[in-house]
């Protein structure tokens, strides 16, 4: 890689969400590189949740598919009291992504898809080995400083000689201790929750075994010992078990400590035991997910939250989808930076709600004095059921309210229904297109003047009339902004609402204020050609 080389993008980080940006970007033509410490993929289950929301996006990369091979739809979730006895089950609720509203998976299976895709991209360089030691902003774009990582001593080689890339943008997607982070001194604001927690994932030995157990995750609230036991996708079961006071983490690595605790279900025959590890759950938020004007952080480098939710990766996709599509048009000159800066004024209090939730749902299920733990089974028993926990929408950013439209849908998820068109018939994204799309609930005939339909298809604009060109399989659609008393809405490239309207003349109107909110400007110039003194990075 010469000296005068510059990327559109570096990402740091190469977990799920860091090569979905590096999908993301690099399916959008982006001269992109990804930069891991670790020479190999980790190979060992983490995350096992994902919602109908990260489906969506699988189904954009054209994963989907092939990961339902082996990710499990879930539709409810139990708890059982300080007795042992059922207290509340969850039902989930419908879904508006046109997928299931939650899914367990195997990790590993995800990072190999994600994997292969990102390695078939013409424009993403992929770099293992090498870890970032420091970073500065210039004006023109980020010099990256990595050095080659030491598997033994589980650090940066500083002996090694040190090595600079430029690249216009910087994407930390370096987990919970994220490098990026801390070298662009962004803080990290701790909720002072923190627990350790023992998670263990087995195979079970043939479907004889694997059929004794449920297809949905199970809580024991009890206050001796909480524990989850859930399906980690078709094939493989997860337990966790939480630490108790003064327990040593090194107990847990004894197979007979592993063995005893998964006792009530399971001997040794029955299984192979993956992976046992000792985790700190913890809730915390990056107080920006942007440095400056080139740096952002995305996943659990902006972001931590407790497991109970299960929202934790998917917060992260989110993160990067967010993202990739401003720095798509930013790069190629349909958006001025400033479109950038919505990020984190979006995504911040977006992961902010599902942090505070997490806690909640913690707090609940895992008290630990037993009076406590009776009264809650009694409160819930006798409320016969709970709600959902209701989901955020995105904090204030690039959107268009509109008063007339209620419920509003300005940052809201939009609804993927069954349609067809031009003689094909599937979930909308796919028959439709993605982008920004703006949808109508009638004949799209007229619905823009000429000028304004050129310039929102310079954007990579969509234009979709439901029961016009668009025929409405399912009616999920038409239902939707029927629902809200919209007559058409744009939907953004992440699949939020950019905003909606009540009144079919208020089309253009809509259209003039996101062109406006985007303010389209020229690509950066070019960076300089080599190396300079400017370009010495700090530590």
């Amino acid at each position: 890689m010469g000296a005068a080389e510059v990327h559109d993008v570096a990402i740091v980080g190469a977990g799920p969400v860091g090569l979905l940006a590096a999908g993301l970007l690099g399916r959008a033509g982006l001269e992109v590189v990804v930069f891991e410490r670790y020479p190999d993929p980790f190979g060992l289950p983490r995350a096992i949740r994902m919602d109908h929301e990260a489906m969506r996006i699988w189904q954009e990369l054209g994963i989907a598919d092939e990961l339902l091979t082996d990710a499990l739809p879930v539709e409810r979730y139990e708890w059982f009291g300080a007795d042992s006895e059922p207290i509340v089950a969850f039902d989930m609720p419908p879904a508006p992504s046109g997928w299931a509203f939650s899914y367990t998976f195997f990790q590993p299976e995800l990072e190999g898809a994600l994997e292969r895709l990102v390695a078939g991209l013409p424009t993403v360089v992929s770099r293992r080995g090498l870890a970032c030691t420091g970073l500065v902003e210039r004006d023109e774009h980020v010099v990256v400083e990595l050095r080659r990582f030491d598997l033994q001593a589980n650090a940066p080689d500083g002996a090694a000689p040190p090595e600079t890339v430029r690249a216009r943008y910087l994407i930390g997607a370096d987990g919970a201790r994220s490098t990026v982070r801390g070298l662009l001194g962004v803080p990290l604001d701790d909720a002072g929750f923190g627990e350790r927690w023992f998670v263990i994932d087995v195979l079970p030995n043939g479907r004889e075994v694997a059929a004794r157990f449920p297809d949905f995750p199970m809580q024991f609230c009890e206050p001796a010992r909480p524990h989850m036991m859930a399906p980690n996708g078709r094939r493989h079961r997860r337990w966790e078990f939480m630490l108790i006071e003064n327990e040593d983490a090194a107990d847990y690595e004894r197979p007979e400590h592993v063995w005893a605790l998964l006792e009530p279900w399971l001997a040794p025959d029955d299984a192979m035991v993956i992976r046992g590890a000792v985790y700190e759950f913890r809730a915390a938020l990056a107080e920006s997910f942007q440095s400056g004007r080139r740096c952002f952080l995305v996943g659990d480098a902006a972001h931590r939250m407790p497991p109970h939710l299960g929202e934790g990766m998917c917060s992260g996709l989110r993160d990067a989808k967010a993202l990739a599509w401003r720095l798509e048009l930013v790069l190629r000159g349909a958006a001025g930076e400033g479109v950038l800066e919505s990020y984190t004024s979006e995504r911040l209090p977006h992961a902010r709600a599902l942090v505070e939730q997490s806690l909640a749902m913690g707090k609940v299920s895992c008290e630990r004095d037993p009076a406590a733990a009776a009264q809650r089974d009694r409160a819930l028993r006798a409320a016969g059921g709970v709600e959902p926990w209701p989901f955020p929408g995105l904090g204030p950013g690039l959107g268009h309210p509109d008063e007339r439209v209620s419920p509003p849908l300005v940052g809201q998820l939009s609804v993927q229904g069954t349609v067809g068109s031009g003689g094909r018939e599937g979930l909308f994204d796919d028959v439709i297109g993605r982008g920004f799309v703006l949808l109508i609930d009638g004949s799209a005939d007229g619905a823009l003047p000429e000028g304004g339909r050129g310039a929102f298809e310079a954007i990579g604009g969509r234009i979709a009339g439901l029961g016009d060109d668009v025929r409405d399989l399912d009616g999920r659609m038409t239902g939707w902004l029927r629902a809200h008393g919209a007559a058409a809405v744009i939907v953004r490239p992440d699949y939020y609402v950019f905003g909606a309207v009540a009144s079919p003349a208020d089309v253009p109107l809509l259209i003039d204020d996101l062109l406006t909110q985007l303010r389209p400007g020229g690509r950066a110039a070019p960076p300089p050609s080599r190396e300079t003194e400017e370009d010495h990075v700090h530590h």
